[in-house]
């Protein structure tokens, strides 16, 4: 088994090749967990879907309204459900 010299983990001391090759995959999947939650965090991939097809003003109006009714009967039901209750 070879050794490697190790600076970066904030420790120097030999490590085994083995211990090497998982101190470098465990930063790496640190690394890359941290990259995705800046990615989600900025929408970048909502809006890479949201660019993936052209959609027209008058779509993008129709959807907006059509969200807004669905959100609006949402709340009209959620209103009528509980008001039959007696606190």
């Amino acid at each position: 088994m070879a050794t490697v010299y190790v600076k970066q983990l904030n420790r120097s001391e030999y490590l085994s090749k083995d211990e090497y090759d998982q101190a470098q995959h465990s930063q790496f999947e640190s690394a890359l967990k941290q990259f995705k939650k800046e990615v989600l965090k900025e929408g970048i991939l909502k809006d890479y879907r949201d660019r993936m097809y052209y959609v027209s003003k008058s779509e993008k109006e129709k959807a907006k309204k059509k969200s807004g009714r669905r959100k609006q009967l949402k709340q009209m039901y959620k209103e009528r459900r509980f008001s039959n209750f007696d606190y």
